[in-house]
């Protein structure tokens, strides 16, 4: 909180999350204020035959033009996701088989991921996206994009963001090998961040 001189709103509380997922709830600093938020940006109007597309759970920086929604969240409603590392399966596309990996600074601490949030009109629910990048090492070398790591000058005026948006080297970041045990989004504990080898055995990738 003191990193990014966030403010909070009374009676909102943040327990430890070690496996956020898409569709669950958490904590998310807006220009306003830290509030609650689900995982999964929809648009704010329905489409053809009154339809929604899927929820938008992130945003590459590449496309924000052609998402209306997006480009308006971008314009309109930044946030900072904060978070402690990211997730990236390693060897399959779709998991099976693939090796999770922890993409995280050391020493571990707070950083913020680039997001954009709106409204649902059918039941008024703050939703949020995040924004990616081409991946930097040592991310690189297990998927080809990652969330756009940012500082609070996101939530300022859109000069200042769009300065942000350059994807740049991880420094002092590790890729560390842990098991499946994140595979369970229900798994939302320490376990989720413990790795297969000691660190002392030196870098896994």
């Amino acid at each position: 909180m003191e990193r990014f001189s966030l403010t909070t709103v009374d009676g909102l509380a943040a327990p430890p999350r070690y496996n956020l997922a898409p569709g669950s709830d958490t904590l998310v600093q807006t220009s306003e204020g830290v509030r609650p938020m689900r995982w999964g940006m929809l648009a704010p109007r329905h489409g053809h035959n009154g339809k929604r597309g899927p929820p938008i759970e992130r945003v590459s920086l590449e496309v924000f033009a052609a998402i209306p929604a997006a480009r308006v969240a971008f314009e309109q409603r930044r946030c900072l996701v904060l978070a402690d590392g990211f997730f990236a399966w390693r060897g399959a596309p779709n998991r099976q088989r693939a090796q999770p990996t922890w993409i995280h600074p050391e020493p571990v601490r707070r950083i913020a991921f680039a997001g954009v949030w709106s409204v649902h009109r059918d039941d008024g629910r703050d939703s949020f996206a995040v924004v990616t990048v081409p991946s930097a090492a040592p991310a690189d070398a297990i998927t080809p994009t990652m969330p756009l790591v940012v500082d609070e000058r996101w939530l300022g005026r859109l000069a200042d963001a769009r300065a942000l948006v350059a994807s740049q080297p991880l420094v002092g970041w590790r890729a560390d090998a842990i098991s499946d045990w994140v595979d369970d989004p229900s798994h939302d504990d320490a376990r989720v961040t413990e790795l297969l080898r000691n660190r002392a055995q030196g870098e896994l990738f």
